[in-house]
């Protein structure tokens, strides 16, 4: 009975040792603002977090903010804006040499089809007849330009020689839909479950347009801060998530690059992969997740793809340094 009662004292002392070394832990974090740093690292995208553990509560002007938010994306709006074809897939069923996502497309021989650094055959995402791309500086005006991608688990994202983009600036007309259908059968096919985006063919119609830049792109958030903070000495800003939740709602509502495009500014559900100093600006063609009936396509859980490269080797129509990129939320 007495070696009862010690072995209860001893358990209580352990316990109570327990929780003050947890307390001592918590608010050894907590004042040394770890959690403010693990809610901004991990916090979840597009939603700006404020008043954190660790942080000193600040009573925002959300009228001041929301004001000098609109003032500044009035500024964007004229600085930033660049032409774009707007991009609508339909069930109008196009020839071999007619703009299209998925599909057949046209190629000269059975050696034109690409492959990957595994021996596997790309598939074709998208074809574009470059007739269209009138509107946007610089583009070509002739021929056909493809975006082809891998068939694995990652569409070739992660794979050597998993993407490529091809410009035909002359056609052979004498090429039929059959002979290349045949030539794209006699090629190895993947043995796993299908991962491509898209599961028939469809056909494009283009919309000219211009937009400001979307404030996914790698560059928004410096521009923005810049011209934020020279409109404020008393309230400046680090970011766009140290804004308040009602004028980053009307940045996201304005500035967002979502849909299908050539042209303009990209949109991601994770982030650019380019860095702030990178020289591919040019928005080659943006396919996104789209959720119809008629015409879908799907990127993993509802993600985007994009294709970029610089203005001066689209000038010489050199794309052999494309950087593809997708993700999804």
């Amino acid at each position: 009975m007495e070696l009862d009662f010690y072995y209860l004292r001893y358990k209580i002392l352990i316990t109570a040792l327990v929780f003050l070394g947890l307390y001592i832990l918590v608010k050894s974090i907590k004042d040394t603002g770890v959690i403010k740093y693990l809610a901004e690292k991990f916090k979840p995208k597009g939603i700006p977090i404020k008043n954190v553990e660790g942080d000193k509560n600040v009573e925002k002007d959300i009228p001041k903010e929301m004001e000098l938010t609109k003032k500044v994306l009035a500024e964007m709006d004229k600085e930033t804006v660049k032409p774009f074809l707007r991009l609508k897939l339909t069930n109008e069923k196009t020839s071999i040499l007619g703009s299209k996502v998925g599909g057949i497309p046209y190629i000269p021989s059975k050696d034109a089809i690409p492959f990957d650094s595994e021996g596997m055959p790309l598939r074709m995402l998208a074809q574009i007849d470059c007739r269209e791309l009138s509107a946007l500086p610089d583009f070509p005006q002739v021929g056909l330009l493809q975006f082809w991608i891998g068939q694995d688990e990652s569409l070739g994202l992660f794979t050597k020689g998993g993407s490529k983009v091809v410009w035909y600036e002359t056609i052979d007309d004498q090429i039929t839909k059959a002979q290349v259908s045949t030539w794209l059968a006699e090629q190895p096919q993947p043995s796993e479950e299908s991962w491509f985006p898209v599961e028939s063919e469809y056909g494009v119609s283009f919309t000219k347009d211009e937009e400001p830049m979307s404030m996914e792109d790698v560059h928004y958030d410096q521009i923005f801060v810049k011209k934020y903070n020279a409109l404020t000495e008393s309230d400046p800003i680090e970011g766009i998530y140290d804004l308040s939740e009602e004028a980053y709602e009307i940045i996201e509502e304005k500035h967002i690059g979502e849909g299908h495009k050539i042209g303009g500014y990209p949109h991601f559900e994770q982030e650019d992969p380019r860095e702030e100093k990178s020289k591919q600006t040019v928005l080659l063609l943006q396919i996104d997740s789209e959720y119809s009936e008629e015409t879908p396509v799907e990127w993993g859980d509802a993600g985007v793809c994009g294709f970029f490269c610089t203005p001066e080797n689209l000038k010489r129509r050199n794309f052999s340094k494309v950087l593809y990129n997708w993700d999804c939320g």
